[in-house]
């Protein structure tokens, strides 16, 4: 025997049952019956984020109340509701919300991160996060801004020391000249210099600790960092010329 309305079988038990049950257990479990015109909606109109996907569940929720089986397909009628999504992508574009773009991002470096540790036996630099995300050291920083970090200073031998009046107040020169210093390393004297100094947002760390993330004796990256640390060293020479 056919209906007399537009409401697909796929869907009428579940609907069917919300009507006499709109509970927060009712309405759960009609969300997972319509996931997948929501999961359609949410690629049709929104953003990847869960931002988007709760966002998404809410509307299509308040659009099955304004459902009406006799004029449409639950599915069309979802859809329709659900291009609202649109409206909340221009205002997040907008009004920036910070926290969910943050975590979106953190979330995204921290797997990359784990991705290269373990294909490289080691943590990456931060320019081969760079290459692997496909973004530029200075947003990596960025995102990292929301975590302790320590601005550039002295290579610490002795390991992770407070910074000092005279280490915070280092000139253009100096920090340029660690960048320069930087750039030139291979990956790993990178990663080194990096957890040494704190640079780009990341957490100033001992000797011990650097030696526990690159799977290397604490020895070996004592020598390491003296060897960088003589490169640094050069800036005092050198910027005379570098702060033109």
């Amino acid at each position: 025997m056919m209906n007399s309305d537009y409401l697909e079988d796929t869907y009428r038990p579940a609907y069917e049952t919300w009507k006499q049950d709109q509970t927060p257990e009712g309405n759960a479990t009609l969300l997972n019956a319509i996931d997948p015109i929501v999961q359609k909606g949410i690629q049709m109109y929104g953003p990847e984020s869960p931002l988007a996907a709760s966002r998404g569940r809410l509307l299509a929720l308040d659009a099955v109340r304004k459902y009406d089986p006799k004029r449409s397909r639950l599915q069309s009628h979802l859809l329709n509701h659900m291009q609202g999504l649109r409206r909340i992508t221009q205002q997040q574009h907008s009004v920036i919300r910070v926290p969910e773009r943050i975590l979106i991002e953190s979330q995204k470096l921290r797997k990359h991160h784990q991705e290269l540790t373990d294909t490289l036996g080691r943590e990456p630099s931060d320019p081969e996060l760079s290459d692997s995300l496909g973004v530029n050291p200075a947003r990596i920083a960025k995102i990292r801004s929301y975590q302790p970090g320590m601005s550039s200073g002295q290579v610490a031998l002795s390991g992770a020391e407070p910074a000092t009046q005279s280490s915070n107040s280092r000139n253009a020169a100096a920090d340029m000249w660690t960048r320069v210093v930087h750039q030139g390393l291979n990956p790993f004297d990178q990663r080194v210099l990096e957890l040494s100094l704190g640079l780009n947002g990341n957490k100033k760390l001992s000797n011990q600790e650097i030696a526990s993330r690159l799977n290397r004796s604490a020895g070996a990256i004592s020598q390491r960092k003296s060897q960088i640390q003589n490169l640094l060293d050069q800036e005092r020479d050198l910027s005379p010329f570098i702060s033109e």
